[in-house]
């Protein structure tokens, strides 16, 4: 029976179908694989030969899946899941965590990852890690990342996904106690159209930004400085850029380095999530790096 099996199976490939199944685009697949669209099309027509199946309708607008490459889609889907799986299984057996492990978050996590990796690394010295600042569902279903941590609000609606509670982070609004030696100290928010203001630019603006832009305040608070990062609105900020928002940081705080200007102001408070494949539902590593997480992340406190 075996010596009838002559399918080569290319698992590059297989991910890579994957990809340009969800996207329909070989452009786009080949964009996020940091390929080539001729190297992907190549790729996909060799996979069509590989398995003796016509996977794809090819339009003008794109690719679309046949009923055959609906099918092996799935297949793709739990072959990857399942290697993934069984070799991480394989190698944590009766071991302590080692080996490669992709993270991938923003907000400043990583910068505060980096500031504790040392006690890390001195306890399991047989285990390092990566990181990446963009997080997408199909990272973790295709095993290029191994875990992520998102806010609350980017919660994902998938039953594949494990999402444990990780942190809070407590917004206050900031300044630098050289910046408020040479301006009055605020004492309400319509103060503020008397000072330079920070603000967090792009997406997420909306959410870390509440608490000085709101509906009573947008009319006249106009943005000294926009920034794209916690690590960029620490910086501004304890470089007497004006006054922002930023997470409560209790290291920063008792050190003197930022003073909560309006300390009447009530909490903001934004939850985030350690989020995982199921596969590695009790993988030595994620729970390692997890602990690690709840422990670093105590400076967030308040």
């Amino acid at each position: 029976m075996l010596k009838n099996l002559q399918i080569d199976f290319n698992l590059n490939h297989l991910k890579s179908f994957i990809v340009v199944a969800r996207t329909g685009s070989l452009s786009a697949a080949a964009k996020e694989l940091s390929t080539t669209q001729p190297s992907l099309g190549r790729q996909m027509t060799a996979l069509e030969k590989e398995v003796n199946l016509v996977l794809f309708v090819r339009h003008p607008r794109g690719l679309g899946l046949t009923k055959h490459g609906q099918a092996f889609l799935i297949l793709c889907q739990d072959i990857i899941g399942c290697l993934l799986k069984e070799t991480n299984v394989i190698r944590e057996k009766n071991s302590d965590p080692e080996g490669n492990f992709h993270f991938v978050s923003g907000f400043g996590l990583l910068e505060t990852i980096l500031e504790n990796v040392a006690s890390f690394s001195t306890k399991y010295p047989q285990f390092t890690f990566d990181s990446s600042s963009i997080t997408t569902v199909y990272q973790l279903e295709l095993g290029d990342a191994d875990a992520a941590v998102i806010p609350l609000s980017q919660t994902i609606c998938n039953s594949e996904i494990i999402q444990r509670p990780v942190y809070d982070n407590t917004m206050r609004v900031f300044a630098s106690p050289s910046y408020l030696a040479s301006h009055p100290t605020p004492k309400t928010l319509a103060d503020l159209q008397h000072h330079r203001v920070v603000v967090f630019s792009g997406e997420k603006q909306e959410i870390l930004n509440k608490q000085i832009i709101n509906k009573d305040t947008e009319s006249f608070l106009k943005p000294f400085v926009e920034v794209a990062t916690a690590p960029a609105m620490r910086i501004a900020l304890m470089n007497d850029a004006g006054i922002g928002c930023y997470a409560y940081n209790k290291k920063l705080v008792k050190q003197g380095l930022l003073v909560d200007v309006l300390p009447d102001l009530p909490d903001h408070i934004i939850s985030y999530y350690y989020i995982y494949h199921k596969r590695l539902e009790g993988s030595l590593k994620i729970e390692a790096f997890y602990k690690f997480l709840k422990e670093i992340n105590k400076i967030w406190e308040r």
